[in-house]
């Protein structure tokens, strides 16, 4: 833990403690935000280590990026999955408006490939593969080697995450039809993804 006291004051209700939750949030939304140790902070995608029992997360920064010379101290990556407003007019009850999410935080001290360019054509083929005629980064040629030397790749061994589901677990049932009611609905705080992910982890 490198002397860190993690204190999270959430609702046990809402947070997921099987790391294949984590996984699977990391995977569906990799866009994550790399927060350094001195707050400096980017938005890069990352992906899931599978082969391995733990939580390990390879990314990417450019070296141009002020973050960059950060990735090699404590590192926080964020995940931010479907998130919106609950509000309060779709109760029945008098209950004060929210916010449903779902996020994963994870931390640990990075180890840095001395050579970026397997991670780059790691990420691009993952991305690319759901395309119908992939891309691929060795069509780049020579140009991919000098685009990998401005690139730090890392591999980030979770010494502490948390997953949480804010999903409206801590209300009755009637309560929570209302709140995916109005989050299926047209009104301006129509949420389908969010709503989707009641319907898959809040229950």
């Amino acid at each position: 833990m490198h002397g860190y006291r993690y204190i999270v004051r959430i609702k046990p209700g809402f947070t997921l403690d099987d790391i294949d939750d984590a996984r699977a949030i990391a995977r569906t939304y990799p866009f994550a935000t790399i927060v350094t140790s001195d707050l400096r902070a980017t938005h890069m995608p990352c992906l899931v280590e599978e082969a391995t029992e733990e939580l390990v997360i390879l990314g990417h920064v450019a070296l141009a990026d002020p973050a960059s010379a950060g990735l090699d101290r404590d590192l926080l990556l964020i995940f931010n999955g479907p998130s919106g407003y609950v509000s309060a007019s779709w109760y029945e009850t008098d209950i004060i408006p929210t916010w449903n999410h779902v996020t994963l935080h994870v931390r640990g001290t990075p180890e840095l490939f001395e050579d970026a360019l397997p991670v780059l054509r790691r990420t691009v083929d993952h991305f690319e593969a759901a395309a119908e005629r992939p891309w691929s980064l060795d069509r780049m040629g020579n140009t991919a080697r000098e685009m990998a030397d401005e690139v730090v790749a890392f591999r980030l061994r979770a010494e502490w995450w948390h997953a949480e589901a804010k999903l409206s677990q801590d209300k009755p049932p009637n309560e929570r039809a209302r709140v995916l009611t109005g989050l299926e609905g047209n009104g301006p705080y129509a949420n389908p993804k969010l709503a989707a992910a009641m319907r898959l982890l809040g229950s």
